[in-house]
This record gives structure tokens, C-alpha cells and sequence, in this order.
């Protein structure tokens, strides 16, 4: 068989199509990669701690599905584990709703910043805590950041939280419940 230059030109198309639609294959199966990734980058540095690269992850259980992206902070023996996650059910964020109560050294409340509904939970016996952020909800998907913290007050916790751009990271997790 002779290949000529007029064969090749006349194959063009069906090879261009061929490299398109594998390309497109590929992106719908790494869809989810890229945007565990892209959820990744408002996980900022925090001054005076170190930490760990970000990470992100793709979950599929049962029809079940999330991403998620976490970083560990560490300043001697205080800890901070930040967290976005997307998910494909509703998390009931009703309980975000006007909640506030203190017993025995703990303490729960419920409040906005930026716009965006905060749960915060302190010990203050343990000293520890964790912040969740509603970020988005849908019919069918939920959006949260939560910042875990060990030997912090709530107040510094607060602070630390203030540092991250919500509205940032609101933008990130409602492109992908789209």
C-alpha cells in the first residue's frame, strides 16, 4: 500500500476525530482528579505553622460521591487540619441553624461570617475544637470547609479561620455541584 500525501490529507479528518473524541474520554474520566485538585489551592499557609502539602481525594461509595481536599498544620504540639469537601448527598445543614449552648467546658454556636453559616464546636477542657463552614447546598449536593484544631482557644481558632478566603473557597466547591 502507498502512502500518499493525498491519503494523508484525506484521513485527516477521521484521525483528528478519533484523537478528539479520546481526548474528551480521558478528560470525563480525569474530570474528577482536576477538580479534587483545584480545591487544593486555597489551602493557604498559615504564619508560624508548618505544613504539609495539600491533598485531595476522590471518593465513590455506593453512588455516594466526594472530593475533598485537606492540609495538616502543626506549631509544637498544637494541630490544624483543614478541610473542603464536596459531596453528592445533603449533609442536613439544617443543624446550622441557630444553634447555641455551652455545658461543662464546651461550648456550641452558631453564627455568619462573610455571608456563610459557621458551626463552631470548642473543649475547653481538651482545649480542641472544629469549625464547619456551609459553603454551598443543593437539592442533591452539600459543600463544607471544616478547620480541626487541638491546643488552640476558640478565639485564635476564629482568627486562623479569618485568614482563609471563603468566599474563595465558596467559589471553588460551587463550580463543581454545578
Amino acid at each position: 500500500m502507498n502512502i500518499t500525501e493525498e491519503t494523508i490529507v484525506k484521513s485527516y479528518p477521521k484521525i483528528a476525530l478519533n484523537v478528539l473524541i479520546t481526548l474528551l474520554f480521558s478528560l470525563m474520566i480525569y474530570t474528577p482528579l482536576f477538580a479534587a485538585e483545584s480545591l487544593k489551592t486555597p489551602l493557604i499557609d498559615i504564619s508560624g505553622w508548618e505544613a504539609e502539602p495539600a491533598m485531595e481525594m476522590e471518593m465513590n461509595i455506593n453512588g455516594v460521591k466526594m472530593l475533598n481536599a485537606t492540609r495538616s498544620y502543626e506549631k509544637g504540639d498544637n494541630t490544624i487540619d483543614a478541610a473542603i469537601m464536596v459531596t453528592s448527598q445533603q449533609m442536613g445543614m439544617a443543624s446550622f441553624q441557630g444553634m447555641n449552648m455551652s455545658s461543662g467546658g464546651i461550648k456550641i454556636e452558631s453564627s455568619e461570617m462573610d455571608g456563610l453559616k459557621i458551626m463552631h464546636t470548642h473543649d475547653s477542657n481538651e482545649n480542641e475544637g472544629n469549625i464547619m463552614v456551609l459553603l454551598g447546598e443543593t437539592e442533591t449536593n452539600s459543600a463544607i470547609f471544616s478547620l480541626g484544631y487541638s491546643g488552640i482557644s476558640g478565639k485564635e481558632s476564629m482568627a486562623i479561620l479569618k485568614q482563609y478566603n471563603l468566599k474563595q473557597i465558596q467559589n471553588a466547591t460551587n463550580a463543581l455541584m454545578k
